[in-house]
């Protein structure tokens, strides 16, 4: 049964061309482009993919799962104002689409789709449902927008034609590096290293995991105590915030060297992904006050759908932003060995428990200045060098009350 769905979107600009098919008329399918404020996109088209091949997967709580969604939903709560040049957009396929000019110069967009076997979401599923699941249904959510790629199809155009047409879509997605270097084998020592110990089971190798931690993330972690690369007070881990290539990069230059950061970190890899959530975990009621988007509603770090159970570690925590946990854990990098690491070895200096339990409301301190200073904007705190270096510093001075500080090189 056919079911007409209209709905229409504020525009500042729209545009439009064929798409050249042979043995279709010029303009039986016609492409059109806009970005749309992700605040207009209603709920119901959700209803609308039939059309598409990979239908998003959810858990228990109806939230998205895997990495990428997960990482989708992290751009729109964290970074809201890069999601248009971070994501591909939604590709939609509709009867028909119709853009007037309104005064001021902005304009209106009216789509409307008659028939799920041809009108909907073809490609961009997980886009669209992360953005309803960012999205709260009392209030505007954070300032972001998604690009729209709208295929006004002709009754000429044959369903099996749409359905070649949205599953090439869907498999266009190059493979991403991580993808080809777990085929490769190099994170085989990642694997062996976290053989049979908890949450081994959440790290996703490559796309189409369901694990819920990208491999990445567990890379830019061990990052953090890269003492070849950050050895001191006077260089900190700040420029790995968002540079996945280079984080990947540094690690497959670095795991077969003689000199191998990597090589130290690796025997403490449990440990550290362990206490990356005791982290959250003990912070969470100095950060959970703490706004994670300009929502009126559970927009707080520490509001209930922002907990989660833990994967390394027993019990829940308020799962941080990831520009926040980045420079509080980073900040322990003052507590590993400078003399075992140039044998070959990580060690701490401390207990870096006891260091969280009776320094941690200070690095809380460092965290939310930070984010007060940047704006409100959790992914700028782990991009500034700021954040870094004063977390540094107080667990340095720790070390030092406690007799136990080591200098570092340089």
């Amino acid at each position: 049964m056919k079911e007409t769905f209209e709905f229409s979107l504020p525009l500042e600009e729209f545009r439009s061309l064929p798409v050249p098919v042979q043995g279709l008329d010029r303009k039986d399918i016609v492409l059109s482009d806009c970005f749309v404020d992700v605040n207009f996109l209603p709920p119901k088209l959700q209803e609308w993919l039939e059309v598409n091949p990979r239908v998003p997967k959810f858990t228990t709580k109806n939230k998205l799962a895997g990495t990428v969604a997960k990482g989708i939903v992290k751009t729109l709560q964290e970074e809201p104002e890069r999601f248009a040049l971070k994501n591909q957009g939604i590709y939609i396929s509709v009867d028909s689409a119709t853009y007037q000019k309104q005064p001021g110069g902005n304009g209106l967009l009216t789509l409307i789709l008659t028939d799920k076997k041809r009108h909907g979401v073809i490609n961009g599923g997980h886009t669209l449902r992360a953005i309803l699941e960012a999205q709260d249904s009392s209030s505007s959510a954070s300032a972001a927008y998604v690009r729209l790629h709208i295929y006004q199809l002709k009754d000429e155009v044959d369903i099996d034609m749409i359905a070649d047409m949205a599953e090439g879509l869907n498999r266009s997605l190059q493979v991403d590096d991580p993808s080809l270097e777990n085929l490769k084998g190099s994170f085989d020592q990642i694997k062996e290293v976290l053989k049979g110990k908890r949450g081994a089971d959440q790290i996703a190798y490559q796309q189409g995991h369901t694990g819920n931690v990208d491999v990445v993330e567990v890379l830019t972690l061990c990052s953090l105590f890269n003492l070849n690369k950050y050895p001191n007070r006077r260089t900190h881990p700040y420029g790995l915030f968002g540079h996945r290539k280079a984080v990947l990069d540094t690690f497959l230059d670095d795991i077969n060297s003689s000199d191998s950061a990597f090589g130290r970190i690796l025997p403490k890899l449990h440990e550290i992904l362990a206490f990356s959530e005791r982290v959250q975990q003990v912070l969470a009621p100095e950060l959970g006050k703490i706004k994670k988007s300009n929502r009126q509603k559970d927009n707080r770090i520490g509001s209930d759908p922002n907990k989660r159970d833990g994967y390394f570690i027993s019990g829940e925590l308020a799962e941080l932003p990831l520009g926040f946990t980045y420079p509080l854990v980073a900040a322990f990098r003052a507590n590993v060995c400078p003399e075992a690491w140039k044998k070959g070895q990580f060690k701490w200096l401390a207990d870096p428990e006891s260091l969280l339990q009776e320094y941690g409301k200070e690095l809380a301190t460092v965290v939310k200045q930070e984010y007060s200073d940047n704006k409100g904007k959790p992914a700028e705190v782990g991009r500034k060098e700021a954040a870094y270096r004063s977390c540094y510093n107080i667990i340095t001075i720790a070390l030092a009350e406690r007799g136990n500080w080591q200098p570092q090189a340089g």
